[in-house]
């Protein structure tokens, strides 16, 4: 006797992942803000899969798999952010990354054979790039420019308003407003909805709007310098331009 969802091969593959990332979180200081969330990504994958196998309406079982998706691009978010930081090398990332993106499409296929006559409202690619064009890239998204851009800031932060210092209040509340604009830009990219995208866009906009801020006030407080602070509110600007509503004024 077993549960439903212990036949289908991609609750074992997303199991096999869960158990892999373990390894690396019980050894990796939750000081970092993608940690916890990669944990709880990695277990959301997991429960709502299951969620939409028990569910009897198809498009709630739809639904729970859209939540799976996400959290499968969440997670492979927070291993770039693992492998900027360098607590991951870049080819355990691309590997990781690599067994994510074949959970994804496991899922999308499972998706579609649920509910066939959905038809995906301006619908995104989950699918890798040519080999030319991706590099050690995987997802879509890693090759968006919004996302490219948030993770130049994510270097910058790292290399200047987070180098050498201690993990103080104002180190880890910025480091929490970035990894959420990383993180909502890639999940943005895996909802079928243009409305639901933009709710993880606006996420990713006001949480840029804020890290400018805290910028200013670490250039008051004198942790800072007004000049280096500069080329990284460049980046959060453009950050800021890419995520903004359509209907938004961008001057």
């Amino acid at each position: 006797m077993q549960f439903p969802h212990e036949s289908l091969a991609v609750y074992e593959k997303a199991l096999d992942f869960f158990e892999g990332i373990q390894r690396h979180i019980a050894s990796w200081s939750k000081r970092h803000a993608f940690v916890d969330h990669l944990m709880r990504a990695a277990e959301s994958v997991l429960f709502n899969l299951v969620e939409g196998v028990r569910l009897r309406s198809a498009e709630k079982k739809v639904l729970s798999l859209d939540y799976a998706i996400g959290s499968v691009l969440e997670c492979a978010a927070c291993l770039d952010i693992a492998a900027l930081k360098g607590m991951l090398a870049r080819s355990a990332s691309v590997e990781k990354k690599t067994a994510l993106l074949d959970i994804c499409k496991m899922l999308v296929a499972l998706r579609n054979s649920w509910y066939p006559s959905h038809v995906a409202e301006d619908s995104v690619p989950y699918g890798e790039r040519s080999a030319a064009d991706r590099e050690d890239k995987v997802f879509y998204h890693e090759t968006m420019d919004r996302y490219v851009v948030a993770l130049d800031f994510y270097r910058w932060f790292i290399a200047t308003a987070a180098s050498d210092r201690p993990p103080s209040p104002y180190v880890r509340s910025a480091d929490t407003l970035v990894t959420r604009i990383v993180l909502n830009i890639a999940e943005s990219n895996g909802r079928y909805a243009a409305l639901s995208r933009q709710t993880f866009l606006d996420t990713a906009n006001a949480a840029s709007a804020k890290l400018a801020v805290l910028l200013d006030m670490g250039v008051r407080r004198g942790i800072l310098g007004k000049s280096e602070v500069a080329s990284g509110k460049g980046l959060l600007v453009r950050v800021g331009q890419m995520t903004a509503r359509k209907d938004y004024p961008v001057s």
